[in-house]
Order: C-alpha cells, then sequence, then structure tokens
C-alpha cells in the first residue's frame, strides 16, 4: 500500500481513501485520548460529551495537517500514521505555534487586511 501516489504535478498528492480514514480515524482517537488526559472528575456529562466531540474534531483536523506534511516529506506509512497520532493528543500546542508563525508571516511582510 502506498502512500502517497504522485502524478505529473508535484503540488497534488493522490492518497488511498483506507489511508486517509486511517489518518482521521488515528487523528481523533488521539483527540480522545488527550480529552482523557484533561477530563475533571466531576464535570457534567453533557458538558463532557460537547467538549469531546469538539477537541475529536480538532484533532482530526490536526491530525490530517501533520500526516500532509509527513506524506509531503516522502516519509514511510508508519510515520505518517506517528504523526496523524501526534497531531490528535498535541492539537492545541500544535494549532497554537501554527497559528503564531502565520501571525509572524502576516505581521513581517505587512500583509493588511482590506
Amino acid at each position: 500500500m502506498s502512500v502517497a501516489a504522485h502524478i505529473s504535478s508535484p503540488s497534488i498528492i493522490l492518497v488511498e481513501l483506507e489511508i486517509l480514514l486511517t489518518v482521521i480515524t488515528i487523528g481523533g482517537w488521539g483527540g480522545f485520548v488527550s480529552f482523557l488526559m484533561k477530563r475533571e472528575e466531576n464535570s457534567a456529562m453533557h458538558k463532557d460529551i460537547m467538549g469531546c466531540l469538539a477537541q475529536i474534531t480538532t484533532s482530526c483536523f490536526t491530525g490530517f495537517i501533520l500526516s500532509v506534511i509527513a506524506i509531503d516529506r516522502n516519509l514511510s506509512f508508519n510515520m505518517v500514521m506517528l504523526a496523524a497520532g501526534l497531531g490528535g493528543v498535541f492539537a492545541s500546542p500544535i494549532l497554537r505555534l501554527l497559528g503564531d508563525k502565520v501571525k509572524a508571516y502576516i505581521v513581517n511582510n505587512n500583509i493588511t487586511p482590506k
């Protein structure tokens, strides 16, 4: 099973559906683990379920982004899955770092919103 099936354009990467679903699932599982690590003992059940779903959604996105970076760097299948899992568990710090990088890029290049 090939992680990335490159076509003629280097900016487009084709990934098999099974790999994409695996990456998203591992990112979501990482989000669930992250939620369990941060969970308070005596919190309301409804609030817990909503917080868990929010964490899983964020973790799926971050795991996907990290796995795309891993695929772009031609890493092995195992390393792509590792990147997806780590992206799921550490979604908040990764997004915070990414946000800081984007802000610095905008400030340094004098990009102003219209």
